[in-house]
């Protein structure tokens, strides 16, 4: 066997991985928070992948009925102006706090970082439900949004950690899946909550909407803690020292600073830009975004030079698959809110249809992109192909894209909305679940959490640059269309910002103009949005094949730069 074993060798010039002896110690195996599924029984699984379940319906409930509500308690305050902004810059801040819970969680385990979230979470509920001025609902709002970033980036893991590649894209999309119903059971509330009553009702919502996510998070957590002290007592290596200079390095301090300051700097002022005087002629807006430039380029180098434990792993930016699968979740993300964003006001203006008539048929979208999801990852499941997924998606997505133009034209059929938004959602949903795969694939296992990471922000990043877009749109283009189709009277501030209620009482003529510019901002968004989606298709090309039922190890061994072979009775490792 010797003899055979190293002709072999010779002949193909690799080093075969030799197999640990029975007794040697495994004492010098480095300590990991990584809750893998090998290491657990079946039992614990199950009761794990249920309080994943359970938690996530639970936070689709509150997330529907909060969105639903928050316009009447911004009203409850007399701060209606203010509710576009708030959540917007929330988000921005929120997505700077997703490399340090990935990196939390790293070193203190799952079960210690997603509890410090919920905690957050449930706190900003309070909060808010309690709140007697806007600014007490601001602040609660901060706890919940850091409370939420968390849960969201968190959960992503505990899925990559416990999952093969082949089921992954499956379980992705099984949480996500509440929002079908809940989407639809939060708008069956949102009436009895908001009309008729005490004003002040909306507060038993944020009651009600504390015990469902406290029974989500208790699902979620007990099983969690069992299960990552269950894994801690079973293992032979045990956590390192935890000493200042230690947890310094580990958390890359300077690092975490830098990319604070960056995506602050960077983000915010796409936010602000369109409330600023001057727009992005304001020196104050365009220093802020210059200054984000200059610490993202520090940052850099910082991770790519210096950092020993990068807070983004520079490795993940250097890798074909992860690096276009990245780009393609931040592409779909920009396009979407490019071409969604005035979309409702549009057909509620347009085609003198209600704001719950709207409401339908903007939602097709978020409807097919989720159940195209699941449909993803059970093809994955079955022909356990991903890359081909993703190809497929997006030529789906760009046609569903390109069908919008024609149907953003006030005179559409209805049916061409609902059919090129469902096409566009269909696509749009096995590309970003087939690029959530293939991203987790390629990396080794201890990057997995950095990699959910860098998707979260990504998908926050393409938010808010499809959000600045699409407003530089309205402010700009808009304005422009209204001066060259109106030719009589007509007050251009409100047919602007009070559309709902001044365009339909305008004189028809005027009334039908004013429509016809709104009509040529859609076209320009949709033709922006074919634009971006045409790029997908040039990151597509980026992509590798990925063998979704190479199991973990062989996994990490790739991800290391080995390539794997197999022999008749071994498994040979060729190193690079």
């Amino acid at each position: 066997m010797e003899n055979r074993l190293s002709k072999e060798e010779e002949a193909l010039g690799v080093e075969l991985k030799d197999a640990p002896p029975m007794d040697a110690s495994p004492a010098t195996e480095e300590y990991s928070n990584i809750l893998e599924r090998k290491n657990m029984s079946k039992r614990e699984f199950y009761w794990l992948w249920a309080g994943v379940l359970i938690q996530a319906l639970c936070l689709s409930f509150e997330a529907c009925l909060t969105q639903g509500i928050s316009v009447y308690v911004a009203a409850f305050f007399n701060a209606t102006s203010l509710t576009a902004v708030l959540p917007t810059i929330l988000a921005v801040l929120a997505t700077a706090l997703v490399p340090f819970y990935t990196k939390v969680a790293d070193v203190f385990g799952r079960a210690g970082s997603l509890t410090y979230a919920f905690t957050s979470y449930l706190v900003g509920l309070i909060i808010e439900g309690s709140a007697q001025s806007f600014l007490q609902l601001g602040i609660g709002q901060i706890f919940y949004g850091m409370g939420l970033t968390g849960i969201q980036a968190l959960s992503q893991v505990v899925i990559a950690d416990t999952t093969s590649l082949l089921h992954r894209g499956i379980m992705f999309a099984m949480y996500d899946m509440g929002n079908v119903a809940n989407i639809w059971v939060a708008q069956a509330l949102i009436d009895p909550i908001t009309l008729g009553g005490a004003k002040d009702k909306w507060r038993m919502a944020y009651v009600a909407m504390g015990c469902v996510s406290g029974f989500g998070a208790l699902s979620l957590l007990i099983p969690l803690w069992y299960v990552q002290r269950s894994l801690k007592r079973r293992k032979v290596a045990q956590p390192p020292r935890r000493t200042l200079r230690w947890l310094a390095t580990e958390f890359d301090i300077p690092g975490a600073i830098l990319i604070l300051l960056a995506l602050s700097l960077t983000l915010l002022p796409l936010v602000l830009a369109r409330r600023a005087a001057k727009n992005w002629q304001s020196p104050t807006i365009i220093g802020l975004f210059c200054s984000g430039i200059i610490f993202f380029v520090l940052l850099f180098v910082w991770e790519a030079k210096f950092a020993k434990r990068p807070i983004m792993s520079f490795k993940i930016w250097t890798n074909r698959t992860a690096f276009g699968s990245l780009m393609i979740m931040f592409l779909l993300k920009v396009l979407g809110n490019v071409v969604w964003q005035y979309l409702t006001q549009y057909f509620i203006v347009s085609r003198d249809i209600t704001t719950g008539q709207a409401y339908l048929l903007v939602r097709g979208f978020q409807m097919a992109w989720l159940v195209f999801q699941l449909v993803a990852g059970l093809l994955m499941r079955k022909f356990k192909k991903a890359r081909l997924l993703v190809w497929i998606g997006l030529f789906v997505y760009v046609l569903g894209v390109g069908l919008m133009i024609p149907a953003r034209n006030q005179n559409a059929s209805t049916f061409l909305v609902v059919i090129s938004q469902t096409i566009a959602g269909a696509g749009g949903g096995m590309a970003h679940l087939a690029c959530s795969v293939l991203v987790t694939g390629v990396v080794h296992k201890k990057d997995v959490a950095t990699v959910v990471g860098a998707s979260q922000i990504l998908v926050s990043f393409g938010s808010a640059v499809g959000n600045a877009a699409a407003g530089g749109i309205w402010t700009q283009y808009l304005p422009s269309r209204l001066r060259l189709r109106v030719t009589g009277p007509y007050d251009m501030n409100r047919a602007m910002n009070d559309p709902l209620k001044y365009i339909k009482f305008l004189e028809p003529v005027t009334k039908q103009q004013v429509i016809d510019a709104y009509s040529d901002s859609q076209w320009f968004m949709s033709i922006m949005g074919l634009v971006v989606a045409a790029l997908t298709l040039m990151c597509a090309a980026l992509l590798q094949h990925v063998d979704l039922e190479q199991d973990q190890d062989t996994q990490d061994r790739i991800a290391l730069g080995e390539n794997v072979t197999e022999t008749e009775d071994e498994k040979v490792v060729v190193k690079n």
